[in-house]
């Protein structure tokens, strides 16, 4: 199974090889589209300066790097959907990458997709989280038209996610892992991650009162869950635990979040990761294997395990 690490600057890219991840992902705005539409409209879904690659100089450094050292890269352009006026650059922007060897696009917009796989029909089409495909009928259709390997929502059930991969078993499939969870359905939000401090809109504390008293017992779940957003720090997120049952249902990759994060934060999440799929490989005994996993998270990140910070919750003991 890869492992599958942010990279937002070309020096640390040999770094997070070397410590074990098998393909980089990351995104580079240019400076047409920068003077266009701004950073507020990325071309990525990342809104500030330290989660994107610097410049074209260096995208094709971190080509180099994964070329020279036997690594995958996959260039993210996985905005939900982008405008007629912009599609005009991004199609000078994914031929300026292609030239700089980019094999492989992570995308979430269809139109995108189509446009692309008929001028581009050689490069590798990831479908992002933000594609929603939430179930086997999305999947294929998605497939049908050029993905040839999808990243499954967060917000999907271990359960859900062996499903698809039994549904749709010739198209590979990667799992979330370790730091930056989402409490919401992603492909649905509205939020607009811009805040400069990084606290996102998920992570505020609202007041949330009925319209109409008395409310369901849904509702009361759902304002009582967002209570408990408001006091978890995202960054803490793990899924440690579902390593074993990942393997088993025969994912390809483990995709670690985290674009933006420092470089020290990177490695350790590689090298935790690397542990813990030897430890998967080796160890048939299920719950010494998440009694350390749930010591990792305590020792990695200062606080104890939350169901909010797990990325796969049922497993949560």
């Amino acid at each position: 199974m890869k492992i599958i690490s942010p990279v937002d600057n070309a020096a640390e890219a040999p770094a997070l090889i070397n410590a074990g991840a098998n393909e980089l992902y990351g995104g580079y705005v240019p400076p047409l589209w920068q003077q266009r539409f701004g950073l507020l409209a990325s071309v990525n879904q990342r809104t500030f300066a330290g989660a994107q690659i610097d410049s074209y100089a260096d995208l094709c450094q971190v080509v180099a790097s994964c070329r020279a050292l036997g690594a995958d890269f996959a260039l993210t352009l996985n905005a939900p959907f982008y405008t007629d006026e912009q599609l005009p650059l991004l199609l000078d922007y994914v031929a300026e990458a292609v030239a700089a060897g980019v094999g492989s696009i992570i995308l979430a917009d269809l139109g995108l997709l189509r446009r692309l796989k008929k001028q581009f029909p050689t490069l590798l089409y990831h479908a992002s989280t933000l594609a929603h495909l939430g179930n086997s009928a999305a999947l294929r259709f998605y497939q049908g038209h050029g993905i040839g390997r999808a990243i499954l929502p967060r917000h999907l059930t271990l359960a859900e996610m062996q499903q698809l991969r039994q549904a749709v078993p010739d198209l590979p499939c990667d799992a979330f892992l370790l730091v930056g969870k989402c409490p919401n359905t992603e492909g649905l939000c509205s939020f607009h991650h811009s805040s400069s401090d990084k606290i996102w809109p998920c992570e505020i504390p609202y007041q949330i009162e009925p319209q109409s008293p008395p409310a369901s017992a849904g509702l009361h779940e759902i304002m009582a869950q967002q209570a408990r957003w408001s006091q978890t720090d995202r960054r803490h997120g793990c899924g440690l635990c579902a390593i074993p049952f990942l393997l088993k249902a025969g994912f390809d990759g483990l995709k670690l979040v985290g674009r933006g994060a420092p470089t020290r934060r990177k490695l350790a999440n590689i090298s935790l990761t690397a542990e813990f799929l030897r430890l998967a490989a080796e160890n048939h005994d299920f719950e010494g294997y998440r009694q350390a996993a749930i010591a990792s998270h305590q020792r990695i990140f200062g606080v104890s395990c939350t169901e909010n910070v797990c990325y796969y919750p049922e497993l949560f003991p």
